[in-house]
């Protein structure tokens, strides 16, 4: 059983993986590198006398325990279970020996077991609980579980579980992560989108499902919107804060991984249905959602159940709306009136009212195969749709088309100025598809690892319209400034005969991205009289397409000159001011629909924005790693070192307008870049645990985060033209030979576990970025050559997004979870988490003196809920709370241009009733104290987007069984 060449029979599969990987590798030095890392993992071959394997299962619910510790203290021997509740020591000496299983909120578990020669040693665990079984059927041991596996983390890591994140209402995967943390949330229309971690930019992390890294549906981001996904398909979710080398290392503020459900993590046949009714206070419209999950397991053969399946599948069909005021261009400050004085006011305002139905599906189908005690095999699946069907009317007041005859500080009127209104009917539809399919094969103190991923999503938004009217000549101003500015009008603009139609725009949108992946990891355990621990190796290979294609015709001549009374619809329901005559939907899709073929095409625009966004880019990824965990006495250490080497090519086509040289007519100017860059990156994470529950952590890491998609796009537009007498260029590009940004990261932090159930903890990061991505005029250090050939420039602009800026961030982050079992009744249901993240950041700019804070970073995010929760009773109240952040530069040269979003608390609740062991109704509240969205200009005084949503109430059942 021990022989070289036995082993080398048993490896012959995966030999196969090894091949393709190192077949991939096209550079020397990682072949060689690989090679090495292979034989090295090879070199060792002796064999363990016995193997130990159990499962640990709780007496009093049909669930299995993930995270539980598990030892054997003589021999120095430590793991943990994983989520089926299984756990294995695959190098254990004959003989008899103590095992022992620890549990946050059970009592601590003793065996006696026996070892033989070549055998197998199974132990199944029962662990019995230390509370009342009343708090025991609620929240207390999903939380137990996930304080469980954090403990048992190599890495700083935060993990909420499947029940906790269904305790609150949470609509979808990106608000649930809120509630973790050092993790804040940006929302779009109320409702959370994209997530960043420990303050650093969404498009800085990633994100995977069930180890898969997610492609993007939109044409300009890597940042995944999680709102995407439904919480009903999820098992748990796991933030990891600190990388080791077996982990993609592309994530600066952290790595999100989602793990779906499986039908092992659960004893025998589950399932679980729910449905219920939401209302939106604003705009006063019901939305149904329903979902059910089911699970079994199932015997193929001889002995126990080997085959799993889960399923779930949630619908959410819901209708909501926004309230908006936006300022459009900033607040200049050399603006003129008629007599000559100078006043610092808004150029154009905006009164918008959105109307949304955005409808969620989502699928998953996971199935696992295990069949022996040496091999399991798995295909999980996810599968979720979302679309958009949005109305959003705009007014908006074009003062900067007019002379400005009045100004203060706070006050402004335009004389001959314009007003247009436009109705956007756009139905926008995203898909992601997750899948994955790989196993797991242990044969003595080996463990291999081998998974096929792959990942697709798609954005699509087919015959999208914006029609726009627009009157003139029209005395038009605002009366007060601040947080929604009081905008006055003409009698003129309530006729809408006084409106003629300007413009329409027909666009048929289309993002793909794909990707495949395929890794293979082999792992061997070892022990000596003073260390214990693993090494491991592996290899991953990914290729990735992601494509943009824009079809845009815009129209700016119409048969008849129509007038906006033909098309007059209903007023919005608009709280922010007087909106006037709205535009009817169905009379205009008709006219529209009728007409098309008469109306005259502005072809430059029309060829600008089709063309100028498209293109087709390619990222190869080659990547091998080799680390070891070794543990000895309370200090286990995690440390190794990754290789990446990344090929991409971009393609895409410049627009040029040439007056000098040329017509003035758009010309095509196809590009094509390519690039390859490497990055070698160490890391070694610490953990000394002084007791089983007092843990002190520290990590140094280099990550990294490739830059997004719309900086990374070779197409633009260029301007070349004529003004007194000189040449003057005009380009704005995107800059696809951009390197990443690169982090050296530090971390240390203390955590102190609850004897009952709960965690206390806290740790300071520090992050050094460089490569950091900003935009700048590039025009002295450029060939101008490539726009504009060996005609000469006088003066030119070229705007591109760089390298070379740096940037430093630290932060402070510190957590309490506490459930209160030891309580006397009734108060033994008590519940309490919070948490908050303290950052601060200089980020430099080529542009401008002195330093920023980084964008899209807040000084203080803090999460925050109590609740209280019995046998038939639970609630839950939640605030969650960030501070100001600089959103975006829109003016890189000039601070008064910088955008930031102003402090945000929401209050959310949450009451449940149990009517029996199966049923329970629920009522929930979603920002209850109508927080609007509020951005600034610099200055709070200036307005740059204030928008409101409501509040949002939903009532619903739930069936669960098992």
């Amino acid at each position: 059983m021990g022989s070289v060449s036995h082993y080398s029979e048993r490896c012959a599969p995966y030999g196969l993986l090894f091949i393709y990987g190192l077949d991939q590798i096209g550079d020397f030095k990682m072949r060689a590198a690989w090679i090495l890392m292979a034989l090295w993992m090879m070199a060792s071959t002796g064999w363990a006398a016995g193997r130990v394997e159990g499962r640990v299962g709780q007496r009093s619910a049909q669930t299995y325990l993930d995270g539980a510790a598990v030892r054997i203290p003589a021999l120095r021997l430590e793991t943990a279970t994983r989520s089926d509740g299984r756990f294995s020591f695959p190098n254990v000496p004959t003989g008899t020996h103590h095992l022992e299983v620890r549990y946050i909120g059970y009592q601590a578990y003793r065996q006696q077991i026996t070892v033989a020669e070549g055998q197998v040693a199974q132990v199944p665990v029962t662990l019995t609980n230390t509370i009342e079984e009343i708090v025991v059927y609620g929240q207390a041991s999903s939380t137990a579980s996930a304080l469980n596996q954090q403990r048992s983390s190599d890495s700083i890591t935060s993990i909420v579980s499947s029940d906790e994140f269904g305790q609150l209402p949470d609509a979808n995967l990106s608000e649930a992560l809120q509630r973790i943390p050092g993790v804040f949330l940006e929302r779009d229309q109320g409702e959370g989108r994209f997530v960043g971690v420990r303050g650093i930019d969404p498009n800085l992390n990633v994100t995977s499902i069930n180890g898969v890294a997610l492609t993007s549906p939109e044409n300009n981001t890597r940042a995944v919107a999680l709102d995407i996904i439904p919480t009903e398909l999820l098992e748990n979710i796991e933030v990891r804060k600190s990388f080791t080398p077996d982990m993609d290392p592309n994530g600066i503020g952290g790595s999100i991984n989602v793990k779906s459900l499986s039908a092992f993590d659960r004893k025998g046949r589950f399932y679980k249905m729910k449905a219920e009714g939401g209302y939106n206070e604003l705009e006063e419209k019901m939305s149904p959602r329903v979902s059910g999950v089911f699970s079994d397991t199932f015997n193929l053969g001889e002995g126990n159940d080997n085959f799993g399946v889960a399923l779930a599948v949630s619908w959410f069909d819901r209708k909501f709306g926004s309230d908006n005021v936006m300022t459009d261009g900033g607040w200049p400050a050399d603006l003129e009136t008629t007599a000559n004085e100078e006043f610092k006011g808004a150029e154009e305002v905006e009164y918008r009212n959105h109307e949304v139905n955005r409808e969620r599906l989502g699928t998953a189908l996971n199935l696992d195969f295990r069949p022996n005690d040496n091999a399991q095999y798995y295909i999980r699946t996810l599968y979720s749709k979302f679309s958009d069907q949005e109305y959003r009317t705009r007014e908006e007041f074009k003062l900067d088309k007019g002379d400005a005859i009045a100004a203060t500080a706070t006050s402004a009127t335009w004389d001959d100025a314009e007003l247009h209104r436009e109705l956007k009917d756009r139905f926008e539809k995203q898909e992601i598809l997750s899948a994955t399919a790989g196993g797991t094969s242990w044969f003595n103190q080996w463990t291999a690892d081998y998974r096929y991923g792959y990942s697709k999503s798609l954005e699509k938004e087919p015959n999208r319209t914006d029609s726009e009217f627009e009157i003139e000549g029209l005395q038009i101003g605002y009366s007060d400034i601040g947080r929604t500015p009081a905008l006055f009008t003409d009698p003129l603009t309530l006729d809408p005969d006084n409106y003629e139609l300007s413009e329409i725009t027909v666009e048929d949108n289309d993002t793909e991205d794909e990707q495949h992946s395929l890794q293979f990891d082999l792992q061997r355990e070892f022990d000596s009289r003073n260390f214990t621990g693993f090494v491991k190796a592996g290899v991953k290979v990914s290729r990735r397409e992601k494509s943009n294609d824009a079809q845009i015709v815009v129209y700016d001549g119409f048969p008849g000159d129509p007038s906006l009374t033909p098309f007059v619809g209903d007023s919005p329901d608009y709280g922010e001011g007087d909106f006037g005559p709205g535009i009817s939907k169905s009379a205009m899709s008709t006219f529209i629909a009728d007409n098309r073929a008469l109306f005259d095409i502005d072809d430059d625009d029309s060829l600008a924005g089709s063309l100028g966004g498209d293109y087709e880019m390619g990222e190869d990824v080659n990547a091998a790693y080799a680390m070891s965990r070794v543990d000895s006495g309370k200090l286990r250490m995690v440390f190794g070192l990754r290789y990446e080497e990344t090929d991409f090519e971009a393609k895409g086509q410049r627009i040029l307008f040439d007056d000098v040289s040329g017509n003035g007519d758009p010309v095509l100017q196809p590009v094509t870049f390519s690039d390859s860059y490497s990055s070698f990156l160490p890391s070694i994470n610490l953990r000394y645990a002084f007791s089983d529950d007092l843990i002190l952590r520290a990590a140094w890491y280099e990550s990294f985060a490739r830059p997004s998609f719309g900086d990374l796009s070779p197409g633009g537009e260029i301007e070349f033209e004529t003004d007194d007498g000189e040449s003057e260029l005009k380009a704005e590009t995107g800059n696809p030979l951009l390197h990443p940004l690169e982090a050296t990261n530090l971390d240390i932090s203390l955590e102190h576990y609850d004897s009952g159930i709960g965690v206390l903890s806290a740790g300071v990061f520090y992050k050094k970025l460089e490569n950091f991505i900003v935009s700048a005029n590039v025009a002295a250090s450029t060939d101008l050559t490539q726009f504009v050939g060996n005609a000469a420039v006088d003066t030119a602009e070229v705007l591109q997004p760089i390298n070379g800026d740096n940037a430093d961030l630290l932060g402070f982050e510190a957590a309490w979870v506490k459930q209160f079992i030891h309580l006397p009744a009734p108060w033994n249901g008590l519940m309490l988490s919070a948490n908050a993240t303290f950052t601060d950041s200089e980020a430099h700019l080529a542009l401008r003196p002195g330093s920023i804070d980084l964008p899209r970073q807040s000084d203080m995010v803090v999460n925050f809920m109590l609740g209280y929760e019995n046998e038939r009773f639970s609630a839950r109240v939640a605030t969650t709370y960030k501070s100001d952040a600089l959103l975006r530069l829109e003016e890189p040269d000039d601070p008064a241009f910088d955008v930031y979003q102003d402090a945000h608390v929401q209050l959310d609740l949450s009451i449940k009733y149990n009517i029996n062991n199966n049923w329970q109704v629920y009522f929930e509240g979603n920002n209850l104290t109508n927080e609007p969205f509020y951005a600034y200009f610099d200055s709070r005084r200036f307005n740059a987007t204030y928008e409101t949503y409501g509040r949002s109430y939903a009532l619903g059942v739930q069936y669960r069984a098992q």
